[in-house]
């Protein structure tokens, strides 16, 4: 992955399977894969960052970007701080990485689809205690807002 002067390079095969799709972050929109935070190694550049804290959590989340550009490269949580999301459009091919589910989908953006047949989360795949959420899934592809729904 390279992004204005930064280049990263996550281990193989270290890809973990709880990437983000919609986070609500003061109205801000990510698309992004989780990586064990040691797996993910940056070679070149310095990222600055700044936080906000989830709605959802109160917890801070970490916005990482790149000085040159602005671009968000990914984000650290104090919530998981085992993790690290990387953005899916910093990716050489985004679409490497597979999804397989949505999360976060109660502040998708209008225009968003959620696909048939992947686990869709209305906030995280677990509440603030550790229990495991129940996704949904649907039998065909639908609109994650419906026209004019806030």
């Amino acid at each position: 992955m390279r992004q204005g002067s930064i280049q990263s390079r996550p281990a193989a095969d270290s890809h973990v399977r709880l990437p983000l799709h919609v986070l609500p972050a003061h109205d801000r929109f990510y698309a992004e894969s989780l990586f064990p935070i040691d797996a993910v190694q940056f070679n070149e550049g310095a990222l600055r960052q700044y936080e906000h804290t989830s709605d959802g959590s109160g917890k801070k989340v970490f916005v990482h970007f790149c000085p040159s550009c602005g671009t968000t490269v990914g984000l650290t949580f104090e919530r998981w701080p085992e993790f690290r999301a990387i953005s899916r459009g910093c990716y050489d091919d985004p679409n490497a990485v597979e999804i397989s589910s949505h999360i976060w989908v109660r502040s998708a953006q209008s225009g968003v689809a959620l696909p048939a047949q992947v686990d869709c989360f209305a906030q995280a795949r677990a509440a603030l205690d550790g229990t495991p959420q129940q996704p949904s899934r649907h039998r065909a592809p639908v609109m994650a807002r419906k026209p004019g729904e806030a």
